[in-house]
């Protein structure tokens, strides 16, 4: 664990607090998850039974064949869209189960 001191802002503490438990990721999957209606839309967010995310990847678990093959081929506008609504360049990578 790093060295901290009365002079770093706490900014930066929470952060490395953050990278050190590896916390960061579990938040961003919970923002994911927050805003994925509003990304697929409600129908898609129905059939969504998992949403998982660690190092860029998100991973999407769907209840329907059709649905993941329809999401896979919008899954660029997806991952922009989610970016966008995040304020961060979060995820690179979605895959669809």
């Amino acid at each position: 664990m790093p060295e901290y001191n009365e002079e770093m802002p706490l900014k930066i503490i929470i952060q490395q607090l953050m990278d050190d438990y590896q916390l960061s990721s579990k938040l961003r999957q919970m923002r994911i998850q927050k805003i994925w209606t509003r990304i697929v839309g409600q129908y898609a967010a129905s059939q969504t039974e998992e949403i998982t995310f660690k190092n860029g990847r998100l991973a999407v678990t769907l209840k329907s064949a059709a649905l993941r093959n329809e999401l896979t081929f919008a899954s660029s506008k997806i991952v922009k869209n989610i970016n966008k609504l995040l304020g961060e360049e979060a995820v690179e990578d979605i895959r669809f189960f």
